[in-house]
């Protein structure tokens, strides 16, 4: 059992009965609360990096213990299980992590840091190399990303393993009926809606018509990116509209909208940073 999840500042600033039993020295700490009550009655405001709803979301097999009463809450999992069986605890993607970086992943074989989240809050979002995937569920899906180099994905990315190349490799669902909504931190991030390996092309949000699609929002011109699937921009439409520019395929079928953006123009995969990705397409404001 690890709390290592638990913030004691975030705990109490989301739980104001409890701030308030500390306050009158009821309780020592928020912590002590938590450990004895909180988490028995079901609370899961503990950290800005763990989300209830993505951790059922993406772990049916928890969710239906929860249902079945043999846990309390996906908490309850995340804290006596689910951090040393390496589940993400919301949308930063634990597995990938540890797939990109050996060195942290034995790290956390060693105990130096309990997860990968850990190292990532502590040290590698700051740290220009490294790069942090934010990644969704089959459902629609909310996703902030933070820290230097980030990518950013609606979909629910899947035992991802760093093959002989260097490049992340991991199945998916493709974001058929989903409306995500992925938004930018204040370093780069890529958004990724589509990959290309070898022949295989893969497109996100093309199954349903225009019902399923990602909403890009705080994209920055000029450092921000975005991955299509495919061989070439000529595969898709690109229209601005009201200010905010659609991108489509040929047949009408609605993939993306960025927010505040009206152009973008085609790079090449190779000058960009994200170099661990079977990019298809990049696009750059």
């Amino acid at each position: 059992m690890s709390f290592a999840i638990f913030d004691e500042n975030y705990y109490l600033a989301n739980n104001s009965d409890v701030k308030a039993a500390v306050d009158a020295g009821t309780f020592s700490s928020g912590r002590q609360h938590f450990e004895q009550y909180g988490l028995a009655e079901g609370r899961v405001s503990v950290s800005p990096y763990f989300n209830e709803q993505v951790y059922l979301q993406k772990y049916p097999d928890v969710a239906a213990a929860v249902s079945a009463g043999s846990f309390r809450t996906g908490l309850q999992h995340y804290i006596q299980y689910g951090e040393a069986e390496r589940r993400s605890a919301g949308t930063f993607d634990e597995q990938a992590y540890l797939a990109l970086y050996p060195d942290v992943a034995a790290a956390v074989a060693a105990g130096t840091y309990s997860s990968g989240l850990q190292h990532y809050v502590q040290l590698g979002q700051f740290e220009a190399n490294r790069i942090a995937y934010f990644t969704g569920t089959t459902g629609n899906d909310t996703i902030t990303g933070f820290g230097a180099n980030t990518v950013i994905t609606g979909i629910d990315v899947i035992n991802p393993v760093l093959n002989a190349d260097g490049l992340l490799e991991f199945t998916s669902e493709q974001g058929a009926g989903d409306v995500d909504i992925l938004i930018g931190g204040a370093g780069r991030d890529r958004f990724f809606l589509g990959s290309k390996t070898g022949i295989q092309i893969n497109t996100f949000y093309d199954d349903n018509e225009s019902a399923d699609y990602a909403l890009i929002q705080n994209f920055q011109p000029g450092s921000d990116t975005i991955s299509l699937g495919g061989a070439s921009i000529n595969s898709y439409k690109l229209e601005a509209v009201n200010g905010n520019l659609n991108i489509s395929t040929l047949g009408g079928d609605l993939i993306a909208t960025v927010e505040g953006v009206t152009s973008l123009s085609e790079i090449p995969t190779s000058s960009t940073w994200a170099a661990n990705i079977n990019d298809g397409i990049v696009l750059l404001g």
